[in-house]
């Protein structure tokens, strides 16, 4: 936006103004130059315009992995709902298949006694 817009060029300038500043007390001090010219500001503005695209870019990504991530989430749910819809309609099915394999262990078990029972009274037979 145009405010943003604004406030970086005057970020730009102050920081461009405050070397400036320091580069005079860096001479004052340590006799030493520094030198801040048109070209340290445009550098700046280069430096800044590379950092913005950069940024730019990295959000983008993210955004494209965050997009990704909710669209997957999205396809769960809807996948967990008519999983959840499938195990509704097998309940009747899987409760029935419960209770004739219960029926079926009875019967075997009945089964299994007589057999015993018959394999005892044919051995009582076989010693006599």
């Amino acid at each position: 936006t145009e405010d943003i817009h604004q406030g970086v060029v005057e970020m730009c300038v102050m920081i461009h103004q405050s070397v400036a500043q320091k580069s005079q007390q860096y001479l004052l001090e340590l006799q030493r130059h520094n030198y801040v010219t048109p070209t340290s500001y445009l550098e700046l503005l280069s430096t800044f315009e590379s950092l913005l695209a950069e940024k730019r870019q990295e959000n983008d990504q993210l955004r494209r992995r965050l997009q990704t991530g909710l669209t997957r989430l999205l396809d769960t749910e809807e996948e967990v709902q008519r999983m959840q819809g499938e195990l509704q309609e097998l309940h009747p099915v899987l409760t029935k298949t419960q209770q004739e394999v219960d029926d079926m262990m009875v019967q075997i078990e009945e089964d299994k006694r007589d057999a015993e029972e018959t394999k005892a009274t044919v051995e009582k037979e076989e010693k006599e």
